[in-house]
């Protein structure tokens, strides 16, 4: 078997339909299979698959373990010599999949690629970063990701591949032999921050870690984290990177992340809490904003034994 697609999928059937159509239209000559690990989806997802994509191997879990555990469930099933982990809501295109397979096979030093991703109007998507730093994430909220993201052209590199430091995992292929060398997602991660931390792994483990810039995936982001609300997605995002740190930096310096990031809330709360009381309540997005940066006080402070110092376990949004 040359690639094992896994497809990991919470609520997303119409988008899910596509993304396997797209696996079986564009595979070429290589030899796949489709894996699709559904977590306790509330609509037809399961069924859907199961009708109108006999072929494919189901994995339907009872409730939504996370993205990491379901994806490694995904992994354990798998019988290619690499695995591609797509996005329900991510397509291939002509091609994609043939062009991973060619850079994986060029260079047996890489570990990971990611596909070039696009919006669905053609528009280039991130998907490259530098890893996280202490000193990157103590800059103001809109700077980090212009910081830490790498732009890249379709196209561009030698031989069609850019080294970086971690990939996007919305369309990412890992050679089978890094798994086994390095292990799988680490389920400490309920979802999010789960590639950047397995690109440092690798990293660690001797791997590059590439875009392939010749293969091109169409990836409609965040369609099933969008059911999510958004102060609970933040919450349950930046839990994860607290995780990332801790498994990474240690104790000290996930510590002053996380008093810059306590003090930073609780001067904001402070803030709009004043403006609320000088408007009487009136502007609702001052409401918003005094809402939410109480939510992220209340959180840096409740969950601080978890974040500082207890075993990092993953978290549901609903956890928050």
């Amino acid at each position: 078997m040359d690639v094992s697609i896994v497809i990991v999928n919470w609520n997303t059937a119409g988008h899910l339909r596509a993304a396997i159509a797209s696996c079986y239209r564009h595979h070429g000559d290589l030899s796949v299979e489709v894996i699709v690990v559904d977590n306790g989806s509330s609509d037809d997802s399961v069924t859907m698959v199961r009708r109108e994509f006999p072929e494919a191997v189901v994995i339907a879990n009872d409730d939504n373990v996370g993205y990491v555990r379901a994806g490694n469930q995904g992994i354990a099933a798998a019988t290619g010599r690499y695995i591609l982990m797509l996005n329900s809501d991510a397509e291939l295109t002509e091609g994609c999949l043939q062009e991973l397979v060619r850079v994986m096979d060029a260079y047996a030093d890489i570990g990971t690629a990611s596909a070039f991703l696009t919006y669905p109007d053609g528009a280039p998507q991130v998907c490259a970063f530098r890893f996280p730093t202490l000193w990157t994430r103590l800059l103001p909220a809109g700077r980090v990701h212009s910081v830490e993201s790498i732009p890249i052209g379709s196209g561009e590199g030698a031989d069609g591949c850019i080294d970086v430091g971690w990939v996007l995992g919305a369309c990412q292929i890992v050679r089978a032999a890094a798994v086994a060398d390095v292990g799988p997602m680490d389920e400490h991660i309920f979802m999010w921050y789960d590639d950047a931390d397995w690109c440092m792994r690798m990293r660690a483990a001797g791997y590059r870690r590439v875009v392939a810039t010749r293969a091109v995936c169409v990836h409609k982001e965040r369609r099933s984290a969008a059911a999510v609300p958004s102060l609970r997605r933040n919450l349950q995002v930046t839990m994860s990177e607290f995780t990332y740190f801790r498994l990474h930096h240690g104790r000290l310096i996930t510590g002053i992340l996380w008093t810059a990031r306590t003090a930073a809330s609780a001067l904001k709360t402070l803030v709009w809490a004043i403006c609320n009381l000088l408007t009487l309540g009136r502007r609702k997005r001052l409401v918003e904003a005094l809402h939410f940066s109480k939510g992220r006080l209340w959180f840096h402070l409740k969950y601080a034994a978890r974040i500082l110092w207890l075993a990092p376990t993953p978290c549901r949004a609903e956890d928050f």
